[in-house]
This record gives structure tokens, C-alpha cells and sequence, in this order.
């Protein structure tokens, strides 16, 4: 459409300038007519002075039959005094006066019609100037000058010929120039944003098209590139988890093997001294059969601490496929694990469940350790002993950040000590890996980062809060 009107435009501007130009010949040929038939017509005329000064119609009637379709006037000098009548109009006397005054050539356009006047003079003597006698003057409908219907055809045919020629090759060349290439372009950019960086365009011209497709080439590749070295980041990431997971899970098994170990003498020692009053009293059969029931109770109990630590040890760290996990039984569960280190340190333990199902989806090994960790973490906060409730509930809320976005179901566990508390100045930075608030005391200061990434994994959040009168509440919240 631009090009058509472009070349519309041009088109009709030459056509303009072509009329014109031919309606500037026609005037010329009539004005190059009018002069020759004037002059021959005067030649005529002064030949015959007698007759001219009193011109007649059968004069008037050969002269115009011999100026071939021009109208013929010849008016005397004497008439410029007369008043305008049927035979020479206002403007006609006008020039004849003029031409009395000033004898030269006349040409004029008036009321459509083309004027050409000469003087007409009477023979003088030798070397003095002739007579003006008066003036001949030819007339002829100006119309043949203007653009006729036949100029005003071609002219349009012309310019539609050229319209339509023009815009047909420039489309055609467009096509093939322009338009495929840029589809070719636009299709490899859509199976970018479809993220396959595979695609290349072949640069087969070397203009702006062939710069564009190179620099497309050059953009895939750089993406290509990036992409591959986020995934490297990612998977190195992901390593770096996975052993600061472990490296936490060692930690934390070492604490547990330490309290175990202390948990496991116990009914050792009442194995031993069970075993002794046998050996003392063998000869009872009812002592034996009280004591050796005794022994066997001892042993089951030791067999299920060393069943709990064996299950915690044998979990796997990493990525799990998520699967339907109950909250309430995986703390029921963690507080049977660390019962233990709770009558260590002097903790009394409450779990309040909800009523409602805790299901999430998750990895119940992974949540496990969060809950692990925050326990123990829970115990290291109570050095003088205290009270330590475990809470599970249903709530309907909006996320964090997110409050104009819809509520959504959570499911949330919190963990609450009577403890020392977190000061305020440090609580931005517990979550962060190797900050640890227990130098010299064994921490490792990955906690609460794994902790914190396991939950993340999860599509969770923690909050922390101040626990009343005192202590500490994390509370994590996961989706349903």
C-alpha cells in the first residue's frame, strides 16, 4: 500500500507535469498559428486601404473563410472614439487605442477565447514612418488548449499502469527479499520462546537480512551457552545441598549416638545385674524365669533405640519423589526418636495435634530432619531444662509478600520452647549457612540452612516469633 501510494503520487505528479507541459506546446502552436495567419491576413488587408477604412461584411466574411476556423475583426483607427457597439466590444476598442499609440503584436486571453491583434498600416513614403490605420485582430475558442478527454484517458491509464506494475514487482521482490526471510526469522524466535535454543538460520545474504540471522545465530548460541551454565550452577547447588545435608545428618546422628549410647546403659546395667542374680540364683527356677524376663524386656527396649537410630541413619539425602506425607505421624514419630535426649535434658515434651488431616506432599525423611533439627535446637535453647510443645494445625491464609493474591489451605508445625529466646539484632541471620551462635560448643552452623532449604524444596516458609512469657516459636507452614 505505501508503495502504491508513492508511486501514485510520482505518477500523477509526472502526469501534471506532462499535461502542462503538452497544454504549453498547444499554446505555442497557436500562438505560432494566430501569428501566421495575422500576418497574412494583414498582408491582404494593406493591399487594400481603401477597403479597410470602411470595412464591410463581404470583406469580413473572405477574411475569416481565409483565417481557417479563426474569427476575424478589423476595426479602424477612427472607431477607438466611438462607444462599444455590436462590432467591437469595451475591450476590443481598449487595444485598439493601444495599438494606435504603441504598434506592435498583441496576444491576450479573455472569456475563453485566445486574441491575437497587429496593427494594420497604410504604405508611406520612402524613410517615414507608416501610418497606423487600424487594427486586425483573429479570435479562437481557447479550449484547444486545455486537456482534452483523450489526454485525461492515457494520462490515468498511464499512471494505473504504473501503480499496478510498480507495487506487483516491488511486492513480488519484497517476498523474496524481505517477507520469507523474516518469517524464517520470526519462526526460529518463536521456538526460542518455546525454549529450543537448537534452532540456526542459515545467513545466505550478506545485506541487513544477513546481519539479522547472524545476530540471531549469535544470540542462540550465547543462550545456548547460559543456559548450560545455569544447569551446571544448579546441579552444583544442588551437590552442595545435598552434602551440607548430609554433613547436618552426621551431626546430628553423632548427637543422637552420643545420647543413645547413654540412654542404651541403662538397661545394660539391668541386663548385667539381672544376669548376676541368675548366676546367684540358679537353683530357683522362679527368680530365674522373674530375671530372664526382665532381660528380655531390657533387650526389646534396646533393640527398638537401636532400631530408631538404624532408620534415621539409613535415610536417604536428596531429591525424593514427592509423595502423600502425614505430619502428625512424622512428630509423633521424631519425639519417640529423641525421647532420650528430652529425659537428658530435663524437657518435658507435649504434642498437641490438630483434629484435622496433616497430609502434605513431601518427602517424609526430609521433613523429618526439619523437624529433628528444630527439636534439638529447641533442647540446646533449654541448658536448665523447661517445657517444649509440638503443635500441628490447619490454617487459610495468603503467603508472604503475596497478601492482595488468593488464600490458600496450609498446613503448619510449630516448635516452641521456654528457652533463652533470639535476640532481635541476629534473627535476619540464623537461616544463614555457617552462622552459628554456639563457637567452641560443637554447631556447625548449618541447622537452620538446611532447614530452611528442605522447607523451600517444599514450597514452604518458616516464621519466627517470641514465644510468651519466654522462648521461641518456629512454626513452618507447607501447602496441602
Amino acid at each position: 500500500m505505501a508503495t502504491a501510494l508513492v508511486v501514485a503520487l510520482v505518477s500523477a505528479s509526472y502526469a501534471s507535469l506532462d499535461l502542462r507541459s503538452r497544454r504549453a506546446e498547444r499554446r505555442a502552436a497557436l500562438e505560432r498559428e494566430a501569428r501566421a495567419v495575422a500576418t497574412a491576413l494583414r498582408f491582404d488587408v494593406e493591399t487594400q486601404p481603401s477597403a479597410f477604412r470602411t470595412p464591410n461584411e463581404v470583406l469580413l466574411r473572405d477574411l475569416t473563410r481565409a483565417a481557417g476556423g479563426w474569427k476575424v475583426t478589423v476595426l479602424p483607427s477612427a472607431r477607438g472614439a466611438s462607444p462599444p457597439a455590436l462590432d467591437a466590444s469595451d475591450a476590443q476598442l481598449r487595444r485598439l487605442n493601444a495599438m494606435v499609440m504603441v504598434p506592435k503584436p498583441g496576444a491576450d486571453f479573455e472569456g475563453g477565447q485566445y486574441y491575437y491583434d497587429l496593427p494594420v498600416r497604410a504604405a508611406s513614403d520612402r524613410g517615414s514612418e507608416p501610418e497606423v490605420i487600424g487594427m486586425l485582430e483573429i479570435a479562437k475558442s481557447a479550449d484547444v488548449i486545455d486537456a482534452t478527454s483523450d489526454d485525461l484517458s492515457r494520462v490515468a491509464t498511464l499512471v494505473l499502469l504504473i501503480v499496478g506494475i510498480t507495487t506487483v514487482m516491488v511486492g513480488v521482490f519484497a517476498m523474496r527479499l524481505v517477507s520469507r526471510p523474516i518469517t524464517k526469522l520470526l519462526r526460529g524466535i518463536d521456538d526460542v520462546a518455546k525454549g529450543d535454543l537448537s534452532h540456526v538460520i542459515l545467513s545466505e545474504r550478506d545485506d541487513e537480512i544477513g546481519a539479522i540471522a547472524t545476530r540471531f545465530n549469535e544470540m542462540t548460541f550465547s543462550l545456548r551457552e547460559s543456559r548450560g551454565e545455569t544447569q551446571r550452577q544448579n546441579e552444583a547447588k544442588l551437590a552442595l545441598e545435598q552434602r551440607l545435608g548430609q554433613t547436618e545428618k552426621l551431626a546430628t546422628l553423632g548427637q543422637l549416638a552420643a545420647e543413645i549410647a547413654h540412654e542404651v546403659g541403662t538397661p545394660l546395667n539391668v541386663i548385667a545385674g539381672r544376669a548376676r542374680s541368675i548366676q546367684r540364683k540358679s537353683r530357683d527356677p522362679e527368680a530365674v524365669e522373674k530375671n530372664a524376663g526382665i532381660v528380655a524386656e531390657q533387650t526389646a527396649r534396646i533393640t527398638r533405640i537401636i532400631q530408631r537410630l538404624l532408620d534415621f541413619t539409613r535415610r536417604k539425602v536428596g531429591t525424593a519423589v514427592p509423595a502423600e506425607v502425614n505430619l502428625n505421624d512424622i512428630a509423633q514419630s521424631t519425639i519417640e526418636l529423641l525421647a532420650g535426649q528430652f529425659t537428658g535434658a530435663h524437657v518435658k515434651v507435649r504434642f498437641e495435634r490438630t483434629d484435622q488431616p496433616a497430609r502434605v506432599a513431601g518427602d517424609s525423611d526430609r521433613l523429618q530432619q526439619v523437624l529433628i533439627n528444630l527439636l534439638l535446637n529447641a533442647v540446646q535453647a533449654m541448658p536448665e531444662g523447661g517445657a517444649l510443645v509440638v503443635e500441628t494445625g490447619a490454617i487459610r491464609r495468603t503467603r508472604p509478600g503475596l497478601e492482595g493474591s488468593a488464600e490458600q489451605d496450609f498446613i503448619s508445625i510449630a516448635v516452641t520452647d521456654t528457652g533463652v529466646g533470639i535476640p532481635g539484632d541476629i534473627k535476619d541471620r540464623i537461616f544463614d549457612p555457617f552462622y552459628t551462635t554456639k563457637e567452641g560448643q560443637g554447631g556447625t552452623g548449618l541447622g537452620l540452612a538446611v532447614v530452611s532449604g528442605i522447607v523451600k524444596e517444599h514450597d514452604g516458609w518458616i516464621d519466627v516469633e517470641d514465644a510468651k512469657p519466654s522462648g521461641t516459636m518456629f512454626r513452618v507452614f507447607l501447602p496441602k
